[in-house]
């Protein structure tokens, strides 16, 4: 014990350093993400935190499973304690969600299919802490506990991972992130009476259609874009093939990742269906970003264990207090 102490001193000092670095470069190192601004910064701690939610009750289902096999309190008692940690971090993911939500959408929530998943596992968790309180019966308490757990662990990689894809997003940003855009665009025309002029999205970003033109195979759309403010960011012409029914060209807008794109094209009617796109994340395509995500993982994860297994000794620690004074209670000096 005496060799572990100043390891384990020497440890936290190094995970509270870590953390503080990991903060001071998120707002000082880590570049405005183009397209998002300061708002981008979030994924140094959104994308971690859920990393960790997912971790921690992966690691909880497999102490419940272990108790169920050994019937071991100690098994348990890590079940329970890395459940609790994982919910703390599930709550941090839900909330720094939330607020990018608020920041580039105007809403804190939307009952988005992510955010609806991660409150259900909430409230799964929030269950098995209810039924662990509602059995007197320690041994009975485990071993229903260890069930349901297990049952919920199983759920949880559909919930985060599966259920989310499937699922037409509504809010999370896809847009903004994910190639091959899934927002609805804006349908323009250059017929008299039609719409021309119309705000791309959630954007502020305002497409003008001067015409629409069949160029050999493509449909070539010449858009007249305007920013914040009807600042004239320059035209551009995304392109549309007309045999393949696919998009073409995707010009850039001016200083941003994003390109506009031609989704469909009716030469006859003179109408077009415009969207933006990102061509992949790109959001760790900087090295600075890159690296300091990583190092929030790592940190995070670190964070994790350390809280994980403080809980995990404490509970340990209380279940043995307990069978002592119930031993000195059956047999009194």
């Amino acid at each position: 014990m005496a060799l572990r102490t100043p390891f384990a001193q020497a440890a936290k000092l190094l995970l509270g350093l870590w953390m503080a670095g990991v903060v001071v470069a998120m707002f000082l190192v880590v570049p405005q993400y183009i397209g998002l601004g300061d708002a981008g910064r979030i994924i140094i701690m959104h994308v971690p935190t859920a990393w960790v939610t997912s971790l921690a009750f992966a690691i909880s289902g497999i102490y419940s499973l272990l108790y169920l096999w050994r019937r071991q309190p100690a098994h348990d008692a890590s079940a329970v304690a890395a459940a609790e940690v994982g919910f703390i971090f599930c709550i941090l993911a839900t909330i720094t969600g939330a607020i990018f939500a608020q920041i580039v959408w105007g809403v804190f929530w939307n009952w988005d299919p992510r955010e609806t998943s991660i409150l259900v596992l909430l409230l799964i968790y929030g269950a098995y802490f209810a039924l662990r309180s509602a059995i007197d019966d320690i041994d009975r308490r485990r071993r229903l506990a260890a069930v349901y757990n297990v049952f919920a662990a199983v759920t949880m990689p559909f919930l985060l991972f599966v259920a989310p894809r499937v699922a037409e997003s509504t809010l999370h940003p896809n847009c903004a992130f994910i190639q091959g855009s899934k927002c609805d665009g804006i349908t323009l025309t250059t017929q008299a009476g039609g719409a021309r002029l119309g705000q791309l999205g959630n954007s502020d970003i305002v497409l003008e259609l001067k015409s629409l033109e069949q160029r050999g195979d493509l449909a070539v759309a010449t858009v007249n874009v305007r920013g914040m403010g009807g600042r004239s960011l320059g035209e551009l012409q995304p392109s549309f093939e007309l045999r393949s029914g696919k998009p073409a060209d995707r010009p850039s807008f001016e200083g941003q990742r994003f390109t506009l794109v031609l989704e469909n094209a009716d030469l006859a009617s003179g109408t077009a269906l415009l969207n933006m796109e990102a061509p992949g994340t790109g959001l760790l395509s900087n090295g600075r970003t890159l690296w300091t995500f990583l190092a929030s993982i790592f940190g995070f994860t670190g964070l994790f264990f350390w809280m994980y297994r403080l809980r995990a000794d404490m509970l340990d620690l209380a279940d043995r207090l307990a069978q002592r004074e119930g031993s000195y209670a059956e047999f009194p000096a």
